[in-house]
This record gives structure tokens, C-alpha cells and sequence, in this order.
């Protein structure tokens, strides 16, 4: 099956907003505030927050299932036909919820920790909700008082997703007046590629 950078799947997930938070459920915020211990404690927080309020306020849109069903079901829309078996669309679901997102919020900490040491006089913070969620920053700068810079933690892979994607994150990433840098790792070894650069740029900011 196609992997989650590329191929008929991520595409049609893309196209139909399939994981949008709006549709789904803002996962890594969802993570950030229970700080879930394994997958399967994952799994049951996604689907607990569609099925009751939570005094974090997060609502989920359904369950794992539920969204690999709405993957399945956008084929017949954009094909009139079924290529991949719910099974396949719930198993893509959960990668991208699941595997994905794990993998993402321990490697943000790893960046964070490493520019916290790297970053003399700087501090190093989580962005909050809405520069997450609507100006795709996951790491925010500070000296002092001031934002001076936001960071974008990305697989290498990022470089591949449809351009429109790459666009929006650009143009959001404008928004909040502060340069914002890209920090990409390798999605196998989890080394970051482009660190040295991301420290120039940021220690620049210092001086």
C-alpha cells in the first residue's frame, strides 16, 4: 500500500480533508494535553473524546475506524469505485493518527531540548493552540519577552507533499511576524538533517 508521503490514499486524504482537525480531531493538541503513554492509550483517547466532554475541550469528529470509513467512502466519490479495502483505509488512518503523531511529538521534544542547549540566552517553547493548529508553528523562540522566531519540526518527506500543502503551511507561516525555519529529520533515523543551519539562523537572531 502506498506509504503516507505519497500515492492515491494521502492524496484522496488531502483532497477531502479527511484528517483536517475540524474533521477529525486535532491529535497532537490531544497529546499535548494527556501526554498518552502508548498507541493503544492513543486509540482510546481519540475515540473517548467523540463519546464524551473532556474538561480539556477537545472533540473528537469520531474514531480511528470512523475516519479510515470516511477514507473508504471518499473513493466511491473521486473514483466510483473501492481501489483499497476499509481494512487498508483504517490501517492508513491509524499510521497517520497513531504511528505518525507519536513519532512527531517525542521528535518536536527532541528538537526542542537540542535547541534549548544549542540556544544560549534563548528560550525554547511549545507554540500554543492556535499557532499549531492554524499557523503550522510547533516550536516558538523567545528572547525575553519577544517571539523572535517559530520552528516547524518536518519529516525530509515534506518536500514531497503536493505543493498546495507546502503553500498553505508557507503562507500561514507569514502570518505571525517572526521568521519561521524548517527543521527536517530523517523519518528512519530520527537524525535532524538541517540542524547546523537551523542554529545559525536562530543564533543570528540573538546578537
Amino acid at each position: 500500500m502506498s506509504s503516507l508521503t505519497g500515492g492515491s490514499l494521502n492524496l484522496l486524504n488531502g483532497k477531502y480533508g479527511i484528517s483536517a482537525p475540524q474533521k477529525s480531531v486535532p491529535v497532537m493538541k490531544l497529546i499535548r494535553n494527556h501526554n498518552p503513554k502508548s498507541r493503544q492509550e492513543l486509540v482510546h483517547l481519540i475515540r473517548e473524546h467523540s463519546e464524551k466532554d473532556c474538561a480539556c475541550g477537545i472533540i473528537s469528529m469520531g474514531s480511528i475506524e470512523d475516519f479510515g470509513k470516511n477514507l473508504h467512502e471518499a473513493q466511491l466519490e473521486e473514483w466510483g469505485t473501492y481501489r483499497y479495502t476499509l481494512e487498508e483505509c483504517i490501517k492508513w488512518e491509524y499510521d497517520l493518527f497513531i504511528t505518525q503523531s507519536l513519532k512527531g511529538n517525542l521528535i518536536e521534544q527532541k528538537a526542542k531540548n537540542i535547541l534549548l542547549k544549542a540556544l544560549e540566552g534563548m528560550i525554547v517553547k511549545d507554540s500554543n493552540d492556535y499557532y499549531d493548529e492554524e499557523l503550522r508553528i510547533d516550536l516558538v523562540i523567545k528572547k525575553g519577552e519577544e517571539n523572535v522566531a517559530g520552528v516547524q519540526v518536518k519529516p525530509e518527506s515534506f518536500h514531497n507533499v503536493r505543493a498546495g500543502v507546502r503553500y498553505m503551511n508557507k503562507h500561514r507561516n507569514t502570518l505571525v511576524g517572526f521568521p519561521v525555519f524548517y527543521l527536517f529529520y530523517d523519518y528512519n533515523t530520527e537524525e535532524f538533517i538541517n540542524l547546523s543551519e537551523v542554529i545559525e539562523g536562530l543564533g543570528g537572531l540573538s546578537r
